[in-house]
């Protein structure tokens, strides 16, 4: 990697650690909406899927099983989500989000969209499209890329 291509990939480490900084206090949950930013990462993961093992939250949050135990357990109590047993194999338990979780993702969704939307206003229509289109890109170049290797990996173990 030559020197130019190596300081833009440092700037865009230290602009992507402020960005998430940002993102987390610009839309701090817990306040407004009583949830921590990974329970609402729960609740927004279960919207997409229809049922999840805990093991699998906690590979996807980033947590230990113990710790998504915990979140789940106060979902549970907040009424957001349930824990089901499978029906093939009554040891896997799934977690499930309920109307009430739903509703709950909704008002949080929407709140958070209006706060985006002031934020993309202030780059302007045109920057605030090419940003997105941008994002998309390489959150899909992320999204291809087995998770811990590098293209240059990747590129050696087929020789």
């Amino acid at each position: 990697m030559n020197g130019d291509r190596l300081d833009i990939a440092q700037r865009l480490d230290t602009i992507m650690e402020r960005f998430f900084r940002g993102m987390r206090s610009q839309f701090y949950t817990e306040d407004k909406f009583g949830l921590t930013h990974t329970q609402a990462f729960v609740l927004r993961h279960l919207s997409v899927v229809p049922q999840a093992k805990s093991s699998d939250l906690a590979r996807i949050a980033g947590l230990s099983p113990g710790a998504i135990t915990q979140v789940c357990d106060e979902l549970v109590r907040l009424g957001y989500v349930e824990r089901v047993r499978s029906s093939e194999d009554r040891r896997v338990v799934y977690v499930i989000l309920t109307d009430r979780g739903r509703s709950h993702l909704r008002e949080l969704t929407r709140d958070r969209a209006v706060k985006i939307a002031h934020l993309l206003d202030k780059l302007g229509e045109e920057d605030a499209r090419v940003f997105l289109e941008l994002l998309e890109r390489l959150v899909t170049i992320m999204d291809e890329q087995p998770c811990g290797t590098s293209p240059r990996s990747r590129q050696e173990g087929e020789t």
